[in-house]
């Protein structure tokens, strides 16, 4: 007896200081863009679930799943275009957890015009497009661009598809929009018990994650993923147009950031193709990775994130490619 009362009473000290130090457990889905928390009191309440707030945003897509503005058909740019740039990619192009007005695209597009420039940015993000995707969005979209448009392809570390043998389950697996969840609530009251299987998953699945992820790059993935890619360069080369190859992180762990091989076989990649190329990590990393998710069940890039990408993909706009920036004669008249 005494025994079992001692080691109740380590348990329940155990349960008292992992309430306050230990790892959160979250209710969420990742089959969905709603949350059960609003932690920079950035989205909306969608509705109510008993006791729970549920957040999210409200989205407006056109037939092809492209994303609109709320409240009109068209983009922040009014007026005839003198450059057309299209913006191709999944759900960190899309805007997945961001609001319509704070995404990178629409964000770019503010920054162009700014001096009174004729640059229209036109959002072709899909929630879920890999590079397969990527391309047969761009060449539906060919047909009615101008000639000597800019493509800008938002890539993601996961476009190639991921190396997994069966799929990943686990709140901790590193990218946890692509994970498996089912809601435990024995783990949602027990700060004990979470501490217990967040140990566990986090291991298991460090290591699963890793492999799927670094594994997508090697052998006849890669050089599937590779070889699309170079056929969207050469399409948009063919229409008289330029490929821009912008590179976005895992927001993952930036201080021990295991995906330089990836990042770094990108690069090379474009280098030999002669790829406009812009890795986003070193701009990324200089913040937590943790604040630059739209929320804590959703690592999709949050709007400091877009802020961060629309920045850098201006700057790189102004310095490399000007025939697309207000510094060749695309100011407006007077």
């Amino acid at each position: 007896m005494a025994v079992v009362l001692s080691l109740l009473f380590a348990a329940g000290i155990a349960e008292i200081c992992l309430r306050i130090l230990g790892p959160p457990y979250y209710r969420f889905n990742n089959l969905s863009e709603e949350y059960y928390t609003n932690p920079r009191g950035y989205h909306d309440v969608i509705r109510r679930e008993g006791k729970h707030t549920v957040y999210g945003l409200t989205y407006h897509e056109d037939d092809n799943g492209y994303r609109l503005p709320p409240s009109e058909n068209k983009g922040p740019f009014s007026g005839e275009a003198e450059k057309q740039i299209v913006a191709v990619g999944d759900s960190f192009t899309y805007g997945r957890g961001v609001r319509y007005e704070d995404i990178w695209p629409t964000r770019l597009e503010r920054s162009l015009n700014h001096d009174r420039a004729r640059v229209a940015v036109k959002n072709c993000g899909v929630v879920g497009a890999g590079t397969q995707d990527v391309l047969e969005i761009y060449e539906h979209e060919s047909y009615e661009l101008p000639r000597e448009s800019l493509v800008i392809y938002g890539m993601v570390l996961n476009d190639f598809g991921l190396a997994m043998e069966t799929p990943v389950k686990g709140l901790n697996f590193i990218d946890i929009n692509n994970g498996g969840y089912t809601f435990n609530p024995l783990r949602k009251h027990s700060s004990l018990v979470n501490f217990i299987f967040h140990r566990i998953d986090e291991r298991r699945l460090h290591t699963a994650t890793l492999k799927a992820y670094l594994g997508s790059f090697d052998g006849e993935g890669a050089e599937k993923g590779f070889g699309l890619l170079a056929q969207l360069n050469q399409s948009v080369s063919e229409a008289g147009g330029t490929l821009l190859v912008v590179v976005f992180p895992l927001l993952y762990d930036f201080e021990n950031y295991y995906f330089d091989p990836m990042h770094q076989k990108i690069e090379a990649f474009c280098r030999s193709r002669g790829i406009h190329h812009l890795d986003l990590y070193p701009a990324f990393s200089s913040y937590n990775a943790e604040d630059l998710w739209a929320n804590p069940t959703d690592h999709h890039p949050n709007e400091t994130a877009h802020r961060i990408a629309a920045d850098e993909i201006y700057g790189f706009i102004e310095s490399e490619l000007p025939d697309f920036s207000r510094r060749r004669g695309l100011t407006g008249p007077e």
